[in-house]
């Protein structure tokens, strides 16, 4: 399991997806520092790009005693990540996870504690804390020092940042007599109807910071084979620090001792990051739409036959720390190549999001991509590039964004009714033997472009995917004003 990448471009299977967070609907409270469903990457991923900081923080600074914003707070989790040599970055795109609250998909979650008053102690379940403009965050996942990721060997990391009073009362905000009545207490967690319960007992909690606790967290009843949990949390200044790490055979404080001291290793590295001097995030280029904007467009949105069109995340594709965002015509490349990897690489500064368009059956679900380019970003775009290389193709050689690649053969040219800049629609035989053939469409107006594709059962389908996907593609590119 990688820990903690960022929101990125899918390849040539923008629909799969990967249960990166194994472990997580074990244990109520790890589901709630970070780990829950919902906020899961896309598998096929490129190299992760820097952190975009969402509009709610650009203002924020952690120099002094003022808060941290996204971007800081996620530099801090990555700083730590590249003293412990780890060869992926640690943490997550707040951006991604904040758009998600824009498209009103979250599911209903509660969480209530018996007795009442020990909900003090308890994160707020993720949905809440990503709705939140108020209070900057960043999640991330990384393995103890020396260790190697997995269910039970990664410290799922939620840092939280306000100012001092604000992230004090938001997080911390107990009575030290709630520490002794709550030495033990019940948790139930319902998130889309669904509840789990489980029993939390409070440890010793290290020195670490002005405030600290830590506790153990079991299912109740507990089954074979359930994970327990155990957490630890300190208020540092601006800074809350909420650490979870997944333990196989969780049955006493002696179980959990290992467990809390690499969390509170990992605690004083934090703390100590946040103390350096955080370089400044690129920033990003005037865009007409930002990720939340990006996913409101489709909220509600239903295509010609009434089926559901979503897109539950937003991000901004970042350029390397340092340097300034700007879309790029891909470079020369050999006709007939559908080039992923380059695709994304030249088009840094821009807004991405990834959906589906639900059909009937599971096979007609159609899978797709829209990207918002920079206000400044001039011709030659990306998106033509992309679509010329297409044409009269017999055989097209995909790349995907890891550098992978695959064969197209088959291909034909399908007729599109869009009204756009530039745009193409092709299809091919898939090489599974079933059969079936994948529709690939696409269409750029202006600086916005959306890209689909979808399986069909036979070549004498294809025409009619790609007029369906253009009839979307028509009502997407009106929404967006293009």
């Amino acid at each position: 399991m990688a820990a903690g990448g960022s929101a990125k471009p899918g390849s040539g299977a923008p629909g799969r997806s990967s249960s990166r967070r194994a472990g997580a609907l074990a244990a109520v409270l790890l589901a709630l520092a970070g780990c829950s469903p919902g906020g899961t990457p896309p598998a096929s991923s490129p190299p992760a790009p820097s952190p975009a900081s969402s509009s709610a923080t650009a203002t924020a600074t952690g120099s002094g005693s003022g808060p941290f914003s996204d971007a800081e707070l996620a530099a801090i989790i990555n700083g730590v990540g590249k003293s412990r040599n780890l060869p992926y970055p640690a943490g997550e795109d707040s951006t991604r996870l904040r758009s998600g609250a824009a498209s009103g998909s979250f599911p209903q979650a509660q969480t209530v504690t018996t007795p009442g008053d020990c909900i003090a102690l308890v994160p707020q379940d993720p949905f809440t804390r990503w709705a939140d403009k108020d209070i900057f965050f960043a999640e991330g996942g990384m393995p103890p020092a020396g260790g190697e990721s997995g269910p039970t060997t990664t410290i799922w990391i939620l840092l939280r940042s306000a100012d001092q009073a604000a992230i004090a009362a938001a997080d911390f905000g107990y009575a030290d007599d709630v520490l002794q009545r709550c030495n033990q207490f019940d948790l139930a967690y319902t998130e889309a109807g669904r509840t789990s319960t489980s029993a939390v007992q409070l440890l010793g909690a290290p020195s670490i910071g002005d405030k600290q606790h830590a506790f153990t967290q079991v299912t109740k009843p507990k089954g074979p084979g359930d994970f327990g949990t155990v957490g630890l949390r300190v208020l540092h200044g601006t800074l809350s620090i909420t650490l979870t790490l997944a333990v196989a055979a969780l049955n006493s404080e002696a179980d959990a001792k290992p467990a809390l001291d690499s969390m509170a290793e990992l605690a004083k590295e934090l703390i100590n990051e946040a103390g350096k001097p955080q370089a400044p995030a690129a920033p990003s280029a005037p865009n007409s739409l930002t990720p939340d904007q990006m996913v409101a467009l489709f909220k509600g949105m239903t295509g010609p036959a009434g089926e559901p069109v979503r897109l539950p995340q937003a991000t901004v594709l970042e350029p390397p720390r340092g340097s300034t965002p700007t879309i790029t015509s891909q470079p020369p490349a050999t006709q007939c190549v559908f080039d992923d990897q380059a695709y994304f690489a030249s088009l840094a500064g821009s807004v991405y999001g990834q959906g589906q368009i639900q059909g009937a059956a599971k096979m007609d679900n159609a899978d797709f991509t829209v990207i918002s380019m920079p206000s400044a970003a001039i011709p030659p775009y990306p998106f033509d590039s992309r679509s010329e290389r297409l044409r009269g193709c017999a055989t097209v050689q995909e790349i995907s964004v890891e550098g992978g690649g695959r064969t197209w053969s088959t291909v034909s040219t399908l007729a599109t009714t869009i009204s756009a800049d530039a745009s193409y629609a092709v299809a091919y035989q898939l090489s599974d033997g079933t059969g079936a053939w994948q529709v690939r469409c696409g269409a750029r107006r202006r600086t916005f472009s959306i890209e689909a594709s979808s399986t069909v059962s036979s070549q004498p389908d294809t025409q009619a995917k790609a007029d369906s996907l253009s009839a979307i593609f028509t009502a997407v590119l009106a929404r967006a004003g293009q």
